[in-house]
């Protein structure tokens, strides 16, 4: 069950940067991210009410819905997983958006699965802990996707492809945000654990909602700027509708919905699996992602930015693997 929770957690979020792209051409980073996140809240709480607080009997002769409330028990480890997951999320969407912003979507996605290379090191350098073989092929895995997304430049000299991936505007943000997000979930599975019942739909509700109010501070200083747009335009700011969201209703409404309904396939899938396994299958997303940029944003270089997303994703799910057996 985790598998497929997980899978329609990783298509519908694999959406998001599309839908993203579109709205940063009329409107400031700190907006989109902002009011994508708050206006999610309402349907993320229907949607944790329902599967924390109710039951569905009888399906599918005589359905019949009871709901009950349930006071959850939590203690101070819950509270400082769901802090600090909040947190390195008001962080990394802030950088990721911005990344968005600057960058391709097929460009950035793929950079923001670097999370295992930077766990790794992490561990190295703080913990001491030396990667064995296969957790460090993982790493050089991953390291030569991101080197495929440029490849094309390879006529220019054989490291020109990372120099390119490096100079591009936006490139070392995505990264930034990918350190930040590979420590979220295993903080966001220390509070699935440490409430009870556990709820993966609950840590989500509470998480999004610490986010969106880090994240509130960042748009009002743009809204009382009237620094509404992306970038400086002829027309005045005033008549951009509704913060230069207005200008694309249909994208702006999905987006919510996606993120609203997403993290509860998402945490869901989290609490019923383990952890490496769910955050394995997430990655997918990066790939999906760059399928959706080229067919409906028309962006180039596909063929390359496809192949380098799914050698890293590979890498990825290689170095989790070999973290696996060793935990066994």
């Amino acid at each position: 069950m985790w598998a497929l929770l997980a899978l329609v957690a990783t298509v519908l979020t694999s959406i998001l940067p599309i839908l993203n792209k579109q709205l940063l051409r009329d409107a400031h980073p700190a907006i989109v991210a902002w009011a994508i996140n708050v206006t999610s809240l309402p349907l993320l709480a229907i949607g944790t009410f329902f599967l924390t607080q109710c039951t569905v009997a009888g399906f599918p002769v005589r359905v019949s819905l009871t709901c009950t409330t349930h006071v959850p028990q939590i203690d101070t480890t819950f509270a400082v997983g769901i802090l600090g997951s909040a947190v390195l999320n008001w962080v990394a969407t802030l950088l990721s958006t911005y990344a968005l912003s600057r960058a391709d979507a097929s460009l950035v996605t793929p950079l923001l699965t670097f999370n295992p290379a930077f766990t790794l090191l992490l561990g190295w350098i703080v913990l001491r802990e030396v990667p064995g073989l296969q957790e460090g092929l993982g790493i050089v895995i991953i390291l030569f996707g991101a080197y495929l997304l440029e490849v094309q430049e390879v006529r220019a000299g054989f490291l020109a492809p990372l120099f390119t991936l490096v100079r591009r505007p936006g490139a070392a943000l995505a990264v930034v945000a990918s350190a930040l997000w590979g420590t979220t979930t295993v903080l966001e599975k220390l509070a699935i654990d440490h409430v009870t019942p556990p709820s993966g739909p609950l840590v989500a509700l509470i998480g999004t909602t610490i986010t969106v109010i880090l994240l509130t501070p960042n748009a009002l200083v743009v809204i009382f700027r009237r620094d509404y747009t992306a970038s400086s335009r002829d027309t005045p700011t005033q008549q951009v509708p509704l913060w230069g969201l207005g200008s694309h209703n249909r994208a702006f409404l999905a987006a919510a919905l996606l993120a609203g309904v997403a993290p509860l396939f998402g945490f869901t899938a989290i609490a019923l699996g383990l952890v490496g396994n769910v955050t394995a299958l997430f990655k997918l997303s990066a790939v999906f992602t760059v399928l959706w940029a080229w067919l409906f944003l028309h962006e180039g270089n596909m063929r390359t930015r496809l192949l380098g997303v799914i050698v890293m994703v590979l890498g990825g799910v290689l170095q989790q693997c070999s973290q696996r057996l060793s935990e066994m």
